[in-house]
C-alpha cells in the first residue's frame, strides 16, 4: 500500500496534469502568460477595486476568498479556465458544479507559484499604500 501511495505521489510530482470530466488539466506554458496577461489584471484590478488583498505567505486562499474572486471576475475566471483547458465556455458552463469548482482550483493550484511570483509583488506594495509609479522609483 505505502509503495502504491509514494508512485502516486512522485507521479504527481512528476506528471502535473489533472483530469476532471474527462478534460485534462496542465500548467500554463509560458506562452500561455501572454493569451491570460490582460485577464489576470482585470482580475487585479477588480480586486484592487473591491479591497480584496491575497495574503501571498499563506500557502492556500481561504474559500472565501476564492468565492469573492469568481463573484467578482466571473467572466474573466471562465476565460482563464478555458484558455487553459483549450474548450470553449459551453464545454466548461455544462459541468457540474462539483467538476467546475474542481477545475478552477486545479487549475489556480498548478500555477500557483506563477501567480504568486506575477502578482504577489502588486498586492504587498498596494498593502504599504504605493502607486505603481512609486514601485518603480523604488527599484
Amino acid at each position: 500500500m505505502t509503495q502504491e501511495k509514494n508512485k502516486k505521489t512522485e507521479e504527481l510530482i512528476l506528471f502535473p496534469d489533472a483530469k476532471v470530466a474527462d478534460i485534462v488539466i496542465k500548467p500554463w506554458s509560458f506562452g500561455m502568460l501572454f493569451e491570460i496577461s490582460g485577464l489576470l489584471d482585470r482580475v487585479i484590478e477588480k480586486m484592487d477595486d473591491k479591497g480584496i488583498f491575497i495574503d501571498f505567505e499563506k500557502p492556500v486562499l481561504p474559500y472565501t476568498t476564492i468565492a469573492r474572486i469568481f463573484t467578482l471576475a466571473s467572466e474573466e475566471t471562465l476565460e482563464i479556465i478555458c484558455k487553459t483547458v483549450d474548450k470553449p465556455a459551453e464545454d466548461i458552463k455544462v459541468l457540474s458544479m462539483d467538476d467546475g469548482i474542481k477545475m478552477a482550483v486545479i487549475v489556480a493550484r498548478q500555477n500557483w507559484e506563477t501567480i504568486k511570483n506575477a502578482v504577489a509583488p502588486l498586492f504587498v506594495n498596494q498593502a504599504k499604500g504605493q502607486t505603481p509609479q512609486e514601485q518603480d522609483q523604488t527599484k
